[in-house]
């Protein structure tokens, strides 16, 4: 099939560029240095705590510096941690984890979801809201 100039002014054609998000390099200062220890070093143990308490199994726990999410999980069932998790409360921490722990089983924000995380973590509206007074850095 070819396309002309006609047909794209038409409507016939629509064309749709679409552009790459481009990724923010972030700079490792020291303070987010200390975190990346501290991170490496406490949350795989956590999480690992986690998920047993619960019957989760995980393949693997990445630790990243992020900078739109606090945690995410992949559909090779790998879990990625922010390491700004150190800068928060235990109690943000461990909801960030059994967030991401649960779509393991459900890998989207859906009814089942929500009543999984409920189950697992029953103050996880509250521990959400308390989550947005702070911010990824």
């Amino acid at each position: 099939m070819r396309i002309t100039l006609g047909d794209i002014l038409s409507g016939r054609v629509r064309v749709v560029v679409r552009r790459r998000r481009v990724r923010r390099k972030l700079k490792e200062t020291p303070e987010v240095a200390e975190f990346r220890k501290q991170a490496k070093a406490y949350l795989p143990g956590r999480l690992a705590e986690l998920a047993v308490r619960h019957g989760f199994i995980y393949n693997q726990v990445r630790i990243k510096h992020n900078v739109s999410n606090w945690g995410s999980c992949s559909a090779k069932k790998n879990i990625n941690l922010n390491l700004n998790l150190m800068r928060l409360p235990e109690e943000l921490q461990d909801y960030v984890m059994l967030h991401e722990l649960c779509h393991l089983k459900y890998m989207n924000h859906g009814k089942d979801f929500h009543a999984l995380l409920e189950r697992v973590c029953p103050n996880h509206k509250a521990l959400r809201s308390k989550l947005k007074e702070y911010k990824l850095i």
